[in-house]
């Protein structure tokens, strides 16, 4: 037998990868051209908008889910849905910022979770605000400091944020949109030996999402609640033999060594947010809306006020209570049903409510998340 030439298989190889190679190179210089065209169309849709007055500013969110649907409707893969919204979203971001990037508020500190999925949401050709609190994040938008605001609302393990609910009582923002973010929850530290860890700083709710793990693991370890997991990751750095609970980002902005990954004591641990405006948001494929009320203190004046949706075939998916500020023993519930406002069975029943109530406000409806399209 003759043993072949492999300089001549090894010649072919390299051949047929140079000619895949340049066929991408090929194909980027098409989506090069195709983006920037893209751009001017969308140039000139915004002056065009401009000389007909139509606009106060150039995002058109519904516009945006629309497109989203209808790629991830056309596309036959290997790009999974995730990919192609993120491709398209960072698309958007980069086209408005053409004309006038966007301003989001969020809870900052920069590399919280709030910073996070503002980032997913809008994309990273936006201006970010970071806010102090919640309080400020309502009020940047309110004063017109920023488009949008993203707050969270609940988490999958720890529950409803209340300071989130509570601020809607005073304000006149709507919620136009809401996002979710999946919460993996990292041990850092600027030394990586766990066993000289004397201190742990994290926000409440991630020292509570991983309370089992650090009992088991950390049981001595004193843990010091901070404002927010962006500020423990700057005293881990700051601090010998400080450990911070927070996300990926922080790890990489402040220079800490993962220590631990994936610290929460449940594998499905998602926070909620919502997006506020002073806009409200139009009809999508598949809608929620956000309502809060109050009722008189009567024997079953809440069990007659949730019948009604049960009758008009209006699904719930949460019902949360409130003491109202300043009222002892009085309560606000908050509700999430699946609808849109502008639906006849709800207009009916939100006519209905709003004769049985002592209170009634819709915070918005909205493109419902995590809901299989119609």
């Amino acid at each position: 037998m003759v043993a072949g030439n492999p300089s001549k298989g090894g010649t072919r190889f390299l051949s047929k990868l140079d000619d895949l190679r340049q066929q991408i190179d090929n194909l980027d210089d098409q989506l090069l051209k195709l983006i920037n065209r893209r751009g001017l169309l969308a140039q000139n849709i915004g002056e065009e908008k401009s000389r007909q007055g139509k606009m106060t500013h150039f995002h058109v969110p519904q516009r945006e889910r629309a497109i989203f649907d209808r790629l991830n409707d056309q596309s036959k893969g290997p790009f999974p849905p995730s990919s192609i919204n993120s491709i398209f979203r960072e698309i958007f971001s980069a086209t408005l910022a053409l004309e006038k990037p966007l301003k989001i508020a969020f809870l900052g500190p920069e590399t919280t979770f709030s910073h996070q999925v503002a980032i997913k949401h809008f994309g990273r050709s936006c201006k970010f605000n970071p806010c102090s609190n919640i309080e400020s994040v309502f009020s940047e938008v309110e004063l017109g400091n920023s488009d949008y605001g993203v707050v969270p609302v609940e988490n999958s393990i720890e529950g409803v944020v209340n300071l989130t609910l509570d601020c809607f009582v005073d304000s006149p923002l709507h919620i136009c949109d809401e996002a979710q973010l999946a919460i993996s929850l990292f041990l850092l530290a600027g030394n990586a030996d766990r066993k000289k860890i004397k201190k742990i700083y994290s926000h409440p709710q991630p020292l509570a999402q991983s309370r089992n793990w650090l009992n088991k693991n950390l049981p001595d370890v004193e843990q010091i609640p901070t404002s927010s997991t962006a500020q423990a990751a700057e005293f881990a750095k700051q601090e010998k033999n400080s450990a911070a609970i927070a996300g990926q980002l922080a790890a990489e902005v402040h220079g800490l060594k993962v220590i631990a990954k994936n610290i929460q004591d449940r594998a499905e641990n998602h926070t909620r947010f919502l997006v506020i405006s002073k806009d409200q948001a139009k009809r999508a494929k598949k809608n929620k809306t956000s309502i809060m009320f109050s009722i008189a203190d009567e024997a079953g004046s809440l069990l007659k006020t949730l019948q009604l949706f049960a009758k008009n075939n209006v699904s719930l998916t949460k019902i949360q209570s409130r003491p109202l500020r300043n009222k002892p023993w009085e309560y606000l519930f908050y509700v999430d049903f699946l609808g849109h406002v502008d639906d006849k069975v709800v207009e009916r029943v939100l006519k209905t409510l709003g004769k049985r109530t002592l209170f009634l406000r819709v915070l918005g409806s909205y493109p419902a998340q995590g809901l299989k399209q119609a």
